[in-house]
């Protein structure tokens, strides 16, 4: 079983677009892979050399993969709000997923996720994240400031990545701590990881609604 964190960014911007390819060693997640850069054919190429292997994939991706038919939140979008406010998280990152800042990245999202979903179809199981969440709903009370700061500041980041190394990945020193987008990637992957591996439960999580919200959504 392989785990996947996707960063996504919107359609025309690849370079802010990073990927963490993992397999779940002595209860911690090891780096395989890590990519930056990625296009849409980049994301396809390394889960096809992944899907090579017959493994099966759990593919976290940062990005909303629907939005709500007339525009606004999702129930999903409103419920994760209130979760970060019961953490005494600024909810600011919540975002519906029609808005104009984030409606180009939902149109990649999407697209992504069910093209994914097509090629792969007894290979890839898909899960929509939130890194930020991901990691306040993990941290401790005097430490969940660092789930907002880690975006801007770079002495919270190398917080972030000192964390990670301590709690739930083997080998992080391969990440720069200097990319918010390679942290995604990884706290992408721990949500993914939480979300599919048996033992192991999300911070927070609601299922798929099909027709029009056909993927999971955890944290």
């Amino acid at each position: 079983m392989k785990t996947v964190g996707i960063d996504l960014s919107g359609p025309s911007n690849h370079k802010d677009t990073a990927a963490v390819i993992c397999h779940e060693e002595k209860n911690q997640l090891s780096i395989e892979q890590l990519y930056t850069g990625l296009s849409d054919q980049g994301i396809v190429s390394i889960i096809s050399e992944q899907a090579k292997n017959n493994n099966k994939i759990y593919i976290g991706i940062d990005a909303p993969l629907s939005y709500q038919d007339g525009g606004g939140d999702r129930e999903t979008d409103r419920k994760l709000r209130n979760y970060a406010k019961s953490l005494g998280v600024k909810p600011g990152s919540i975002m519906p997923p029609t808005l104009t800042r984030m409606i180009y990245l939902t149109a990649r999202g999407i697209h992504i996720a069910h093209m994914l979903e097509k090629k792969f179809p007894d290979t890839v199981n898909i899960v929509e994240v939130h890194p930020g969440m991901a990691l306040a709903s993990r941290l401790s009370l005097e430490d969940r400031t660092q789930a907002v700061l880690y975006k801007k500041d770079e002495q919270s980041r190398k917080f972030v990545h000192r964390w990670l190394s301590e709690h739930y990945f083997q080998s992080v020193d391969k990440v720069e701590d200097s990319s918010t987008h390679q942290l995604d990637a990884c706290l992408a992957a721990l949500a993914c990881w939480h979300w599919c591996s048996e033992g192991k439960s999300p911070s927070w999580h609601m299922s798929e609604q099909p027709p029009h919200h056909p993927f999971p959504f955890s944290c």
